[in-house]
């Protein structure tokens, strides 16, 4: 099992549609992508500190970045490389 499938492994539902919408948002936009935003799209009705919450577990994991301390979210390299793979499987 690769790091990508292990990563992916650990992550709920509720994970895997923030860090999905995190990632579209970027590649739509360029900008961060915000809590607030994802809690008015989410199909799961959650606050946006819950989102927070679910954005920081998946920095920790490697998925996510943040440019700055107020900024929204957004894909690292290895969070691209594993969103094109899921795509491709």
């Amino acid at each position: 099992m690769n790091d990508g499938t292990h990563i992916l492994a650990q992550l709920n539902d509720r994970s895997r549609e923030v860090f999905r919408r995190v990632v579209e948002g970027y590649l739509d936009s360029g900008d961060p992508v915000g809590s607030r935003t994802l809690s008015r799209t989410m199909s799961e009705k959650v606050s946006a500190a819950t989102i927070r919450n679910v954005m920081q577990d998946l920095e920790y994991l490697g998925l996510l970045d943040s440019p700055h301390i107020s900024a929204g979210r957004i894909p690292t390299e290895l969070g691209l490389r594993m969103f094109v793979d899921g795509i491709l499987e």
